[in-house]
């Protein structure tokens, strides 16, 4: 598989929506990889993991960084397709990893993922920003698949982020534009669009996307994910009071290049 696989008019819904999904992109090879290091990850969890789930109400666990202690997961983003395919929507001439973000929520979880951007949860300015959501476990609306609101990247707007599982703001949020829209409290203003998504599918979408998911409410369909984070050409290190991936200080000035060991390059045309 490369990244001509994406089609012409995948990328033209990258960039007009701001979402795409894109069906059985990962050979059966590289989702055992990807499945291998997800339990390796999960049963040697880092510095960064945490379950947001009220205790004996399920689990919804993450965890970050996992390139650079999981050898099938930096396999996977290394050696795989996540980056072309990112720099190809992007039309981007290099990537560089931002994140690597593991998410379980099991059976019984009724936190959801409040709405949110994910570009404003790191400390860069830029618009080559592209998140690739891989579910490795079938994911419809019972057990938390993800929502967005098409073109919301658009709208000029980056809002204040929000603890993933909790829904409230840290103190040292900057004010961004403020708190993100209530966008179910509103139907009738936003549309929104999900996807059933099956082992092996994966939904790409822009940085300043609108997005959320739904608690896990089945009580026997477990939902497992992995998010990769991408930067593209025009990303450059903007500071920001506020970046929970990130565990000590960068060197970076307002304005650099993030080619670093924490941000690698993972791929280059």
């Amino acid at each position: 598989m490369n990244e001509t696989t994406v089609s012409d008019a995948d990328i033209k819904a990258w960039r007009e929506d701001g979402v795409v999904c894109l069906r059985q992109l990962f050979s059966p090879d590289w989702m055992e990889i990807l499945e291998t290091g997800f339990e390796q990850s999960v049963a040697n969890p880092g510095e960064l993991s945490k379950d947001y789930a009220d205790p004996g109400k399920g689990s919804f666990f993450t965890d970050h960084a996992m390139f650079q202690r999981i050898d099938p997961i930096r396999r996977f983003v290394f050696d795989g397709p996540t980056a072309a395919i990112a720099a190809r929507l992007m039309g981007a001439a290099k990537v560089n990893l931002i994140d690597d973000h593991l998410l379980v929520k099991e059976p019984g979880t009724a936190n959801p993922t409040y709405w949110h951007q994910d570009q404003p949860y790191f400390q860069f300015a830029g618009e080559q920003f592209c998140s690739i959501w891989i579910a490795i476990d079938a994911a419809d609306e019972a057990n938390g698949t993800m929502r967005f609101v098409p073109g919301s990247h658009q709208w000029g707007k980056e809002f204040q982020p929000v603890r993933i599982g909790i829904g409230d703001s840290p103190d040292t949020v900057e004010a961004f534009d403020g708190p993100a829209p209530d966008v179910d409290g509103a139907p009738e203003k936003y549309q929104t669009q999900s996807w059933n998504l099956a082992p092996g599918d994966c939904l790409a979408f822009h940085g300043k996307m609108l997005h959320g998911a739904y608690p896990n409410a089945s009580s026997d369909a477990r939902r497992r994910a992995i998010s990769l984070r991408f930067a593209g050409d025009d990303i450059r290190w903007q500071p920001r009071g506020y970046a929970p991936t990130e565990t000590g200080a960068s060197g970076f000035k307002a304005g650099d290049v993030i080619d670093s060991d924490q941000f690698p390059v993972a791929w280059r045309g």
